[in-house]
């Protein structure tokens, strides 16, 4: 399952699933490096960051950004 960290909140990722529903996960469960806006993967009951879509995402609000704001 993937997860996307939304904010953190007393000790607590507040992540937006898949569905637009959220769940909330201890902090220590995630992985090291874990943040707000990092994708995370839910298998076999571990946590780790997805990199490439981390990095996707973060690219593609980067360009609607520089679009919206002209830089």
């Amino acid at each position: 399952m993937k997860l996307i960290i939304d904010r953190l909140e007393g000790g607590f990722a507040v992540c937006e699933k898949e569905d637009l529903s959220h769940v909330n996960v201890d902090v220590r469960l995630l992985p090291d490096g874990a943040k707000e806006g990092s994708v995370i993967d839910f298998s076999d009951g571990v946590y780790t960051i997805d990199e490439a879509e981390t990095l996707k995402r973060r690219q593609t609000v980067s360009k609607k950004l520089r679009r919206l704001f002209g830089n």
